[in-house]
């Protein structure tokens, strides 16, 4: 499968197994099935739905226990244990195995190592409940990830891509580890930016305090309410500064506010929101600045013409059957 194809391709098999798929999509999906490696990988899709549907509940192994009860406390929006994507709220839940084979000679009291990830696709977003309470959401190209045996010894996570968490205060610190780096803190509210592809990462804190670390456990700093910090990937310095939190959290209610941003930034977010490419004809035009609200409930041909009145621009959309979308941004 072509790569510029894979997350439409998964889109579309998620509308079929779930019977939400349109006419126009069913025919698209029709033209990758005729590719032999689309068509093996959609009747593996489908064997194992229809085996996780008809499996039964692990018992009597105390890491599977907890995985299970941390999985019941996901946010029940069709979501269910292991295997549940809708067209809409799309999310693949995995718990890993590390180096043990299921066997039902397993005793009560043996304990296996794994842990459970949490992907989210671009141009989705989605929300869970840890089994200690905390609330997490999780933005478009974001993979969660934590132990199964969670919230049992320690609170500890790992994020690729951009999360806010709202902490439920317990005795144990809630650690996120990010790039090399760790959040640390007992209970408060706070967002994490952490993409792969990006130079920078930034944790914003809304509500108490957080400290963080250097992967050794030393401080870097620690961050009172309304306190940003930027850290430079490649140069690791790191800058704190006063923000209006409502910019960088506001996505969890399906919006992005930009306060004088460049248009760079904000195309970076689009792409990963609305799951398209975005191009610009002339190097200069990334520089320009924009302030305003974008819904996410709107469409992404809507939003990009708004740019093109508010600013100088012109810009050519390209829909691509069976890959992302091309935006192409010129001056006038």
């Amino acid at each position: 499968m072509e790569e510029k194809g894979q997350n439409n391709f998964w889109e579309l098999v998620t509308s079929s197994l779930h019977n939400e798929i349109s006419d126009e999509e069913l025919v698209e999906l029709d033209v990758l099935l005729k590719d032999e490696n689309n068509k093996k990988l959609y009747q593996e899709i489908r064997t194992l739905k229809n085996d996780v549907k008809g499996a039964k509940n692990l018992r009597g192994v105390s890491k599977y226990n907890s995985w299970e009860r941390i999985s019941h406390k996901l946010r029940r929006k069709n979501i269910q244990l292991v295997w549940s994507i809708t067209k809409y709220a799309a999310i693949i839940v995995f718990a890993f195995l590390m180096g043990n084979v299921i066997t039902t000679q397993f005793s009560k009291q043996e304990e296996i190592s794994g842990y459970a990830e949490v992907k989210v696709p671009l141009g989705q977003m989605s929300e869970m409940t840890l089994y200690d309470g905390t609330k997490v959401w999780l933005n478009s190209g974001t993979v969660f990830s934590y132990n199964t045996d969670f919230g049992k010894k320690e609170r500890k996570v790992t994020l690729v891509g951009e999360a806010f968490f709202n902490v439920t205060k317990t005795g144990t610190p809630f650690k996120v580890k990010f790039k090399g780096k760790e959040v640390e803190v007992l209970g408060t509210k706070f967002n994490v930016v952490a993409y792969d592809d990006g130079d920078i990462s930034q944790v914003t804190l809304v509500e108490g305090s957080v400290n963080i670390n250097n992967p050794n456990g030393s401080v870097i700093a620690t961050l009172e309410p309304s306190e940003q910090i930027t850290i430079d990937e490649i140069s690791q310095k790191a800058i704190i500064e006063k923000v209006e939190t409502n910019f960088y959290v506001s996505w969890t209610d399906g919006k992005i506010v930009f306060d004088e941003e460049t248009l760079s930034n904000i195309t970076a977010k689009l792409e990963r929101w609305y799951n398209v490419e975005i191009r610009f004809e002339d190097p200069s035009i990334a520089d320009l600045k924009f302030s305003g609200t974008i819904l996410k409930n709107k469409p992404f041909d809507q939003i990009i013409k708004a740019f093109e009145l508010l600013l100088p621009l012109k810009i050519e959309y390209t829909h691509i059957p069976g890959g992302k979308d091309l935006t192409l941004i010129s001056k006038k």
